[in-house]
C-alpha cells in the first residue's frame, strides 16, 4: 500500500493546507460535556407510543389460562381440609386468580399465610401474607386476601 502523503495527489493537498498543517488543535469554546449529560441526549426515543405497553399486555395475556375443573373426589379432599382449618392456622394455598380485563381467564398463584378467617356463608376464606420479616411495624400490615372456595385448587396446613 502507498503512502498517500507521496502520491500526486497527497502532495497537492499538502501544498494546499501547508500555513495549517503544522498547528495544534484548537480549544472548544464550550467545556466538554460530561458523560451523563451525553448519555441523556442520546437516549432512546419511544417512536410509537403505548408499543411497550401493548407488547407487555400480550406477553401477559399469553401467560393466562382457563380455570381447571377440580374433580368430585379433589373437591371432597379439599372440603375435609377446609373443614379442618381453623383461626390462625398456618397455610400454604394454591388458588385461581381472575385476571379483571380477561375474565374467564387467570393464573395460579401460590400464598402462604396464617387464616384470620373462615366464612362458610360466603364460602371464602380469608389468609394474611407472610411478609418475610418478623420485625412488623404497627403501621405496616402483611397483606389480606380473600379467597373464594370455588377457586381454591390446593390447601396444605402446617400445625405449629
Amino acid at each position: 500500500m502507498t503512502d498517500y502523503k507521496n502520491t500526486p495527489k497527497g502532495r497537492i493537498v499538502r501544498q494546499k493546507y501547508a500555513d495549517i498543517l503544522p498547528l495544534l488543535r484548537p480549544e472548544p469554546i464550550r467545556p466538554r460535556m460530561n458523560t451523563q449529560n451525553r448519555a441523556k441526549i442520546f437516549s432512546p426515543f419511544s417512536a410509537l407510543r403505548g408499543y411497550d405497553e401493548e407488547i407487555s399486555d400480550e406477553d401477559r395475556v399469553h401467560g393466562l389460562m382457563a380455570k381447571i375443573e377440580l374433580s368430585n373426589e379433589d373437591k371432597n379432599r379439599l372440603s375435609d381440609r377446609l373443614l379442618q382449618t381453623k383461626k390462625n392456622m398456618s397455610v400454604t394455598v394454591e388458588y385461581f386468580h381472575t385476571d379483571k380485563m380477561y375474565a374467564p381467564l387467570g393464573t395460579y398463584k401460590t400464598l402462604t399465610g396464617t387464616v384470620s378467617r373462615i366464612d362458610p356463608m360466603y364460602q371464602e376464606i380469608e389468609i394474611i401474607g407472610d411478609t418475610g420479616s418478623k420485625t412488623d411495624t404497627p403501621l405496616e400490615k402483611a397483606p389480606s386476601i380473600c379467597i373464594a372456595f370455588d377457586d381454591l385448587f390446593s390447601l396444605e396446613t402446617s400445625f405449629e
